[in-house]
């Protein structure tokens, strides 16, 4: 008996040994290079309250980053070494000055997922570059000023659902309402319809439920961004199918039947088939399907959130509330109705949104893959190629040193005379450098 029982510990622990080293092999990347790092533990890293979801990864970078006051400090997905980057002249090094070294995003796409695999927030060099360069030429302050009258026929339905259900009432859902007409404007501008989702839900539901958050699919979206060895495996999908078939479907039947009827509207279609039409090779149905998709994605939630975060800012400051309102009654006796032009004359409301969007930032980081070896300047400090790099914007956004008081809503951080002291690349809500997003143009 004592035999059995002996074997079978030298059996385990034999078994056990190689198993430690192989998923303890990177522990000492950090340590090795006097680099503060938070402490793993065997199998997960520093991911256990991530798996076991106490924390979510907004908050986890957050403390990571007040943990230390070195320019980085390292951090272990499971066994995978990765950094999170502090200092403001690096981050410009990284998103900018020395892009080349960091061309590519961590994140990691199903090759099989035909939704999202030409996805320009997932694609790797050279594929980014040949669809950015083209997707771009869509955004222009010009062409965006035609679909301003589509935008505001989404606010004619808000404003009309919010006459009947909301002004008798004592609560309403402000952050469905501001959803569901972010829901509105880019579908009208992307998909060519006018949906009203606060009077039909159909598009609206799709649409929330291609990244609809259960604890499984929070798991999954977080692998695609620190576990890619699992999207392989698993062959995880980033967005739900069956909510990007229903509106890829819906896209293309728009585009068909404007082709049979021959007529236009000044919105996204319109763009993407004048695309289609000098490069008819490049952009096919899944190609022409999957660009909406990724524009209502990227801008119905973070749009939503932000109007909703406004509207609660305003309620809790009645005094800005007041001046935001005298100023767009006065550009109103101007111009009668809201214009891009009107819009333009309205420096207080650029003001408040800038300083909802530091306060409230809608992506909570940035990541960038280094695609090849470099060397922190002025430090012995070696980034592999292969190690993917982080950047806290909430850490950045809510950091004292660059924004005092940052927890206080106060639009004055951004007015004429104080924009110029902030200090560069503390404030990125649309990420900065060759990979910011299309977004910022609006």
């Amino acid at each position: 008996m004592i035999w059995f029982i002996t074997s079978c510990v030298c059996v385990i622990i034999t078994l056990f040994i190689p198993i430690y080293l192989y998923f303890t092999r990177n522990f000492s990347c950090w340590r090795n290079q006097n680099v503060p790092y938070k402490k793993p533990v065997f199998f997960f890293g520093n991911t256990l309250p991530l798996v076991l979801q106490k924390m979510s990864i907004n908050a986890f970078l957050r403390d990571l980053y007040k943990s230390a006051t070195f320019p980085c400090v390292g951090f272990f997905f499971f066994d995978r070494p990765l950094l999170l980057i502090r200092d403001p002249e690096l981050i410009k090094r990284i998103l900018v000055s020395e892009f080349d070294y960091f061309e590519d995003r961590s994140v990691m796409y199903n090759e099989h997922d035909k939704y999202i695999r030409t996805n320009l927030f997932m694609l790797k060099q050279p594929a980014w570059r040949n669809l950015r360069t083209k997707v771009t030429s869509v955004f222009t302050a010009s062409k965006l000023k035609n679909m301003v009258p589509l935008v505001l026929e989404a606010g004619d339905d808000m404003v009309n659902f919010m006459k009947l259900n909301c002004l008798g009432s004592e609560m309403t859902n402000c952050r469905s309402t501001t959803f569901k007409y972010a829901i509105d404007a880019i579908s009208s501008c992307a998909f060519g319809l006018r949906v009203n989702s606060h009077e039909n839900s159909d598009f609206a539901e799709a649409a929330k439920g291609i990244q609809g958050v259960t604890p499984l699919r929070v798991i999954q979206m977080a692998a695609h961004f620190f576990a890619p060895l699992l999207v392989k495996i698993f062959r995880l999908k980033f967005n739900d199918p069956k909510s990007c078939r229903y509106l890829a479907k819906i896209f293309l039947d728009t585009v068909k039947q404007r082709e049979q009827l021959k007529t236009n509207r000044p919105d996204f279609i319109e763009l993407m088939k004048k695309l289609q039409r000098e490069e008819p090779d490049h952009f096919d149905d899944e190609l022409l399907a999957s660009l909406p998709l990724q524009f209502l994605v990227a801008g119905f939630e973070t749009s939503g959130a932000t109007i909703a975060y406004i509207l609660y800012e305003l309620s809790l400051n009645t005094s800005i509330q007041d001046r935001l309102r005298a100023e767009i009654l006065a550009v109103l006796s101007k111009h009668e109705t809201i214009t891009y032009d009107a819009i333009q004359e309205m420096p207080y409301l650029d003001m408040v949104i800038k300083e909802a969007l530091r306060k409230y930032p809608t992506l909570p980081f940035l990541d960038r893959e280094c695609t090849k070896t470099y060397t922190i300047p002025n430090t012995n400090v070696v980034i592999q190629k292969g190690i993917a790099v982080y950047i806290s914007l909430t850490a950045l956004q809510h950091d004292e040193n660059y924004f005092p008081d940052p927890m206080v809503f106060n639009p004055e951080r951004f007015s004429a005379e104080n924009k110029s002291t902030i200090v560069p690349y503390t404030y990125m809500p649309f990420g900065e450098g060759y990979k910011n997003c299309l977004g910022n143009v609006l």
